[in-house]
């Protein structure tokens, strides 16, 4: 996914707002992934500076409320491990993780639901995850504290707001142009 293994903050950003953009499309059509992790997004790059992060993995996507989710102790949210089902946030709260993780945040060995879970509980609790992210970039430290905030909840995600967000941010030569994210 990256090369050096570590996100600086134009790739940081531009993975959040393509994954995002993604995500937005299929709970466009009531689609959610279920399974985001470092392995289901390639780099893909366009000439010389261009580039996109393009989320694959949809083969197991959850189109059905009966659906399960993929389970991944480092990756799923919080809901997923809890219930075995996504809410709205879901794939926003694996986006996260996967953000915290590619910009150099370190995960403890995890060998069962109930320590992935208080990773979890300790981590947002003590903000770990935001003042990562924080280092990285500010806009991403106010979407994990508005992802934190859905996590859970019957609360639609607002993707629109975050993607006008994370585009403002993006700095490289389509900087300021509009990116069709209707699908």
């Amino acid at each position: 996914m990256v090369s050096g293994g570590r996100f600086g903050v134009d790739e940081a950003i531009r993975c959040c707002h393509d994954c995002l953009s993604a995500l937005s499309t299929a709970a466009s059509a009531g689609i959610r992934h279920g399974d985001i992790r470092p392995e289901n997004v390639i780099c893909v790059r366009s000439g010389v500076r261009h580039r996109y992060f393009v989320l694959i993995g949809w083969g197991h996507a959850i189109l059905e409320e009966r659906d399960r989710p993929a389970m991944n102790l480092h990756f799923s949210s919080t809901y997923a491990l809890q219930e075995g089902k996504l809410c709205s946030a879901s794939d926003a709260e694996s986006l996260v993780y996967l953000l915290y993780f590619s910009s150099g945040g370190i995960f403890p060995d995890l060998d069962s639901v109930e320590g992935a879970l208080l990773w979890r509980e300790n981590s947002w609790s003590r903000r770990l995850i935001q003042q990562k992210l924080g280092d990285v970039s500010t806009v991403l430290k106010a979407f994990a504290d508005y992802v934190d905030s859905l996590c859970g909840t019957p609360y639609p995600m607002d993707y629109d707001i975050w993607l006008r967000r994370l585009r403002r941010n993006i700095h490289d030569e389509d900087h300021g142009k509009e990116i069709d994210t209707s699908g």
